[in-house]
This record gives C-alpha cells, sequence and structure tokens, in this order.
C-alpha cells in the first residue's frame, strides 16, 4: 500500500513542490529522478537518503557539481533501431561519458563513503570515450584524420581541389574574352567557371545557365577528368564516414547496457545533488525520526508560498493525539494542515524540509488527507457526499501508524448534523490510535476539543484591529469565528448585530465569550514573555560588559605588577652586583682602614637590599593549562607548561624539562621568542591536475588561481587544467588569464593521447 495515495498527493500539491526541488538539479535526468521521488515508510531507509544528503551537501560546499549530462536512452533506442546514428549524436554522449568520470573520480572521498560506493558502479568507458573523440572535433564533426585512410583521401581531395583550381584559372587566363565573371565555383559538385552563351565553341560542358540565360556554368574539357576522379575520392571519404559511424554505434550499442545502468547512476547522484542545493537555498533541516508518535514542527515554511510564508510552529502527539485547529475563514487553517501533511510526505521521501532545527517527525506508514473542494460529476456526488466517501475510506483503512488530515470537517451540510459527524468521527480516531489533524470552525466540535483530555485544542491568531489573519498557530487556544465582530468592523449597522447575536443560544455567546477571554489572555501572557526576552537580553549584554571591564581591569592589575617586579628585580641585581665588587675590593685591601671602610659601606648597601624580591601577584582563577607561561617561584625563572598530570606539570624551560607542583607555579608573561624566518604554509595534498569543466569563466578562473597556488607552495613545477573541448570559451579564458601571471612559464595544449585541446599544461617558474 502507498504511503501517500493520488488523492492525497494532490491535497498537498507534492508535485508543485517536487518540481521546486527538481529545479535545482544539472540534467533532465536529475529532474526526473526528483519529480518521481515518493514517501516511504522504511525508517532505515530514509535515514539512508538523509546520511546520502549530508555528504552531498558537503560536497557541494566544497564546490562539486556535475558536469554536462544527457539523457542517452532516446539516442540508444535510435541505435537499436537503425544501426547507425548521425555524427551529431555522439556530442552529448561523450560528454556525458566524460561527465560520469569526472563524477567518479570527484565522489572518490574518505568523508563521502556513501557518495563513493553510488559512485564506484559507474562503469570505466574510457576506450569508447577515446574512440569518439578521436573520430569527432569539439563541433561533433567527424576529423579529416579520423582514420588513416580518411587523412589520405582527404589529402588526394585536397591536392585534387588545388590541381582543378589551378586549371581553371588557367584557362580563365587564356579565354578572357569569353568570361562572365573571373571566378571559380561549383554546380552539381563539380568545379565549373562562369562563361558568355558566346563561348559554347570552346568545348567546355555546360551544366547551368543563369535565369537571363546570358550566362552560363560550363567546365572545361580538361577539368572533366580531374572532377569526376573529385567525385570518386568525395564518394569515398562518404564511404569512410558511413563505416566509422557504423563502427562507433557498434561499440555504443556493445556497451549500452553499461551506459544505460550508468544513466540510472548519474539520475541518482543528479537526485542526491538538486536536493542538496534545494536545502541550502531554502535553509531546510533533516528532521530527526522519532520513535514515539510525536509530531515536532518548528518554523515550518511552505515552500509554494516563498517568501510570504509565516513560519509554522505545532507539536502534538503521544497524551494528545489529535489536534483541532479552529478560527475564522482565511485565517490559515488550510495551509497549517497542508504544510503539516507536506512536510511528513517531503521528509519520508528524502527531502530536507524549510523548518527549524528543531523539527522531529515519525515515520507514517500512511499519510490520508481530505482537504479542498472535491466534487465528482461522474458519479453526480455533492461536495459534501464527495468528501464524506473519501472520510469512509480513509477510516477504513487507518491504524496506529496513519496521519490523517482533515479540512473543515463537518462542513458542506446542515451545521448541526455536521458537528454530530464532525464528533463521531474524532472519537473514531481516537479510538484507531492515529496522529489527526482537524480543521474546523464549528463551535460545538470547538467545545469537544476544549474539554477532551485527548485534544490539542489550537486556533489560528486573528488581528481585530486590522481585521486580517496574522497566520500564526496559538496552541491551547480555541479560535473565535469573528463573524459577528467582523460584520460590525466593516459597518453592518449595529441594531443588527444586535439581533444576530440574539439569535444565539447562551450557550453559544458563552462559549464565544470564554474563547474571547482565553485569547486576550494569551495575547497578555505573549507580550509579557515577549517583553522578558527584551529584559533578559539586555541583561546578558549587560553581564557581557561588565565581564569585559572586569577582565581588563584583571589585565591591566597584572601588567602593572608584572612591571613592578622585573623594576625591582632589576634593583637588587644591580645591588647584588656592587655587593660582590665591593667585597672582593675589601679582600684585596691592604689596610684595616680601608677594609673598614669597604665594610662599612657593605652593612649599609645590605640594609637597603631585601631577602628577596617581593611575593608575586596571586595566580588569576583561572587554572593553569598546557602552553602557559609560567614563572618558578623558587628561582624566579620563565618556562612554558608542555604536559600536565594531577597536581603537577612539566616545565620546559631554555630546552631543558622539570616536574613541579603546580603550587610552585604561577602565571607569567611568555617567554621572549627568537625571530625566525617567516615560514610559508605548504599544503599536505595537492592535487597535480584541476578540472573546470562545467563551470562559468568566473568560477573556472578562481579555482585556477587556487590550484596555483597551492602548486606554488608545494613546489610543483607543472600541472594539468582539464577544461574539456566544448565551444572552446573556456580554454580560451583561461589561456588569456595564464597569459596575465608572472609566476606561469609557459603552457601549451595536452598530446591528443593525454586529453588534446580539452587539457592545458601549465608550467610554473
Amino acid at each position: 500500500m502507498e504511503v501517500l495515495n493520488e488523492r492525497s498527493a494532490r491535497d498537498l500539491e507534492l508535485a508543485k513542490v517536487l518540481e521546486i526541488v527538481a529545479g535545482y538539479s544539472a540534467s533532465s535526468l536529475g529532474r526526473e529522478a526528483v519529480q518521481n521521488l515518493r514517501p516511504c515508510a522504511d525508517p532505515s531507509r530514509i535515514r539512508q537518503e538523509f546520511s546520502l544528503l549530508s555528504e552531498m551537501e558537503e560536497a557541494v560546499r566544497a564546490g562539486f557539481s556535475p558536469g554536462p549530462i544527457h539523457d542517452l536512452r532516446p539516442l540508444l533506442a535510435e541505435a537499436r533501431e537503425h544501426g547507425i546514428l548521425p555524427p551529431e549524436a555522439f556530442l552529448p554522449v561523450a560528454e556525458t561519458l566524460e561527465a560520469a568520470a569526472d563524477i567518479a573520480q570527484a565522489l572518490k572521498n574518505p568523508k563521502h563513503p556513501g557518495l563513493a560506493s553510488i559512485a564506484d558502479r559507474l562503469s570505466d568507458q574510457t576506450p569508447l570515450l577515446t574512440k569518439i573523440w578521436r573520430v569527432f572535433d569539439e563541433r561533433g564533426e567527424i576529423r579529416e584524420d579520423a582514420t588513416p585512410k580518411l587523412r589520405s583521401l582527404f589529402g588526394e581531395r585536397r591536392a585534387l581541389i588545388q590541381e582543378i583550381q589551378d586549371t581553371l584559372r588557367r584557362f580563365l587566363e587564356r579565354h578572357r574574352e569569353h568570361v562572365q565573371d573571373p571566378v571559380i565555383t561549383r554546380r552539381g559538385g563539380r568545379y565549373v567557371v562562369p562563361l558568355k552563351t558566346g563561348a559554347r565553341a570552346l568545348g567546355a560542358v555546360v551544366h547551368e545557365a543563369s535565369g537571363s540565360g546570358q550566362t552560363l556554368f560550363a567546365e572545361p574539357a580538361d577539368v572533366v577528368p580531374l572532377n569526376n576522379r573529385l567525385r570518386e575520392v568525395e564518394d569515398d571519404i562518404d564511404r569512410e564516414k558511413h563505416r566509422i559511424l557504423l563502427e562507433l554505434t557498434g561499440l555504443l550499442l556493445s556497451s549500452s547496457e553499461e551506459i544505460e545502468e550508468d544513466l540510472r547512476i548519474l539520475a541518482r547522484i543528479d537526485g542526491l545533488y538538486a536536493r542538496a542545493r534545494f536545502a541550502q537555498a531554502w535553509h531546510a533541516v533533516a528532521p530527526k525520526i522519532l520513535e514515539e508518535p510525536r509530531i515536532e514542527l518548528w518554523d515550518a515554511r511552505h515552500p509554494l508560498l516563498g517568501d510570504r510564508a509565516v513560519p509554522i510552529s505545532l507539536s502534538f502527539g503521544e497524551e494528545k493525539p489529535v489536534v483541532v485547529i479552529t478560527g475564522p475563514n482565511t485565517g490559515g487553517k488550510t495551509v497549517t494542515l497542508k504544510t503539516l501533511g507536506l512536510f511528513c510526505a517531503l521528509f519520508q521521501s528524502g527531502i530536507p524540509v524549510p523548518a527549524g532545527g528543531r523539527t522531529a517527525l515519525p515515520v507514517f506508514e500512511k499519510i490520508r488527507t481530505d482537504i479542498g473542494e472535491e466534487q465528482s460529476i461522474e458519479q453526480s456526488l455533492s461536495t459534501f457526499s464527495s468528501h464524506m466517501k473519501n472520510i469512509i475510506e480513509i477510516l477504513a483503512e487507518t491504524d496506529e501508524r496513519t496521519l490523517v488530515i482533515f479540512d473543515e470537517l463537518g462542513a458542506g451540510t446542515d451545521p448541526q448534523e455536521g458537528a454530530a459527524l464532525a464528533l463521531a468521527i474524532l472519537e473514531r480516531l481516537l479510538e484507531l490510535g492515529c496522529l489527526a489533524a482537524v480543521a474546523t470552525h464549528l463551535t460545538p466540535v470547538k467545545l469537544f476539543a476544549i474539554a477532551h483530555p485527548r485534544i490539542l485544542s489550537c486556533s489560528m491568531e486573528f488581528d481585530l484591529e486590522s481585521l486580517s489573519p496574522t497566520y500564526r498557530v496559538l496552541q491551547g487556544v480555541p479560535g473565535q469565528s469573528c463573524a459577528l465582530i467582523v460584520a460590525e468592523r466593516l459597518g453592518l449597522p449595529k441594531e443588527l448585530v444586535e439581533r444576530a447575536r440574539a439569535k444565539l443560544s447562551s450557550g453559544e455567546i458563552r462559549a464565544e465569550e470564554i474563547i474571547a477571554e482565553l485569547a486576550q489572555e494569551r495575547a497578555a501572557a505573549r507580550r509579557i514573555r515577549a517583553n522578558l526576552e527584551v529584559e533578559r537580553e539586555a541583561l546578558r549584554k549587560l553581564r557581557a560588559e561588565y565581564e569585559k571591564r572586569l577582565q581588563a581591569l584583571r589585565e591591566k592589575k597584572a601588567e602593572a605588577l608584572g612591571r613592578e617586579l622585573r623594576r625591582l628585580e632589576e634593583e637588587i641585581r644591580a645591588a647584588r652586583k656592587e655587593l660582590s665588587e665591593l667585597i672582593a675590593q675589601a679582600r684585596a685591601a691592604d689596610s684595616v682602614v680601608a677594609r673598614r671602610e669597604i665594610l662599612k659601606k657593605v652593612e649599609e648597601l645590605a640594609e637597603k637590599l631585601p631577602e628577596s624580591a617581593p611575593p608575586p601577584a596571586p595566580p588569576p582563577k583561572r587554572p593553569l593549562r598546557v602552553g602557559d607561561p609560567v614563572r618558578i617561584l623558587s628561582s624566579g625563572a620563565i618556562g612554558i607548561i608542555r604536559a600536565m598530570d594531577g597536581e603537577e606539570a612539566e616545565v620546559e624551560v631554555r630546552g631543558r624539562r622539570v616536574t613541579l607542583p603546580l603550587s610552585a607555579l604561577v602565571p607569567a608573561e611568555a617567554p621572549p621568542q627568537v625571530p625566525t624566518k617567516p615560514v610559508v604554509d605548504v599544503p599536505k595534498k595537492v592535487e597535480l591536475e584541476i578540472s573546470v569543466r562545467g563551470l562559468t569563466v568566473s568560477e573556472a578562473l578562481r579555482e585556477v588561481d587556487l590550484w596555483l597556488d597551492r602548486l606554488l607552495r608545494a613546489g610543483f613545477p607543472s600541472g594539468r587544467i582539464i577544461h574539456g573541448r566544448g565551444t572552446g570559451t573556456l580554454r580560451q579564458a583561461i589561456h588569456e588569464h595564464l597569459r596575465t601571471l608572472p609566476f606561469v612559464k609557459g603552457f601549451h595544449l595536452a598530446p591528443p593521447e593525454e586529453g588534446g585541446d580539452g587539457v592545458t599544461v601549465v608550467e610554473l617558474g
């Protein structure tokens, strides 16, 4: 059984959304693959799809893009039917095979194991591709040197044409008086010259006359055998071309099964590429898969509404498996229901949904809807009958793994009977244990939803001041119908409004009053919450500012203490040096008087000299970490923490490492670094060739510049740029750019066996 039947897919407008996603594909194959996506009920398969999509998004961010891919299935069918293809058919074949080879190479990345596994299944069509490029040029025409025989025939043809033209020019020189116009032209595949009507006596073969009869297109007798031979050579050329096309078509057909499988793989890859680009463009996410029956939809934006979409948030399930949405018409109930059903269908189709990151959805075995106007002319069913028939079919197949969506349940008939039916259907949905979302504007259904413990009552917000919907979902609050209020605001006489209100039952009036009070309380609570959010944000900024100032003060204080410590250390070192000199003088003095004078100076200096340097500033609250500069308290030496183990640290001081307790260390300024020469960052991995096929000129030049920079830094003398043949525009732009680069020593096209004019070899110097 299908997860989404035809009716539900139409209700949710799935095809239109798939068309949006398909628009991001690189080929008709990818577009078709996306358009054919359908929801599945296998959680493991859904996880696999989103895992592949995650890899593809990373690959796209890294620059991956499928090259020119063509749907070759019609060409293969034509080849099977006729046995031969025209020359122009082989250019798309070559481009597709070349793109497949590039894709297989680009996706061989350990970061993308899933994509690599898919790309590895692409067949190697190098022999066929080489043969095609050997035969055809970039315009899709057979080369003159495609085979040795063809090369010989074209050489003979050129020689014959030259000989014929030389002979005709000599003829024109000899018979100027009979020449109408001194030019050489062709008629019926033969070279002729235009002569006057009186030149028939020259014995030339007349092939055609002008409309006026004044000019004869004639073939001189000595050119006739040359023209005959030329015709024979050209027939031989046509036969050789036909033989080549037959041979190539045979080669293509011999690989047709592999190529058709390659096309399916390319469609799969391009389909993933389209979904990844859609996810990036629409900020779409992969919802978390829930095991329990619960829907968590956050900030969901319906793709068909584009920038006009108001984010929708809706959460229900488990204890409240049914949600009833009420509110005035045109308030957004239907859009909410469609968004809910559509996002579940997209999720189970492996397509990211434009919603917030907290979005989480279960996997349903069936998604069934009854939305919008539906009238069967063939079966003579009214709108109500058509809806009821659909609802009956849905209830018959609903179970606990079904999502049911009903729009305007109970509408289209007498309100009282419709409400009774709606209540019975709601009770049945609760008995079946499914998840269900129902929209209604019937008051009895609203009251039933408010009172029932297993139903979540929601409403669509309506601005009574502007008389317009806001399209926001209010959970836990039923909606007002607002009909009488809107009528009064629009100018209906108050007398008529009061008369209409008098016809309502007291229960209905009280229900509307309760709903209005709830709506007002909800709006007030929302305003209070918004104000609290503003205040909390202001407090957060204020706290951040104070913490920033406190940190600045701490750093300033530490810096000042550091300067003072360095000054005291300098004074102590100077005093100690002076003491040492005085003591040495005292020892060397000859007289007792001199020694006494020196010792007196020593005592005076010793009184000024402290025992040791002042104690260092207490360490900051932040714990020490590996890499921090520290001062050793016992010696004053500065080092770097290289390792830590519990309450001990290994400190490197002047190239030596010592193990000390953390209590013996305090933070310090980093030791001075010995100036070193600038170090060039050498890339760890450099590709010696780059492929820019399929890119625009600006994109290609940017990629080439980045690649050349990596080559230079890695020290490689040359590399290869694969730009393909195509129209030659990309190759010309790259060549012009290379001429402007001072570090490019030279460049040239690769030999034919290495890519020919589809590859440029760059020499760096």
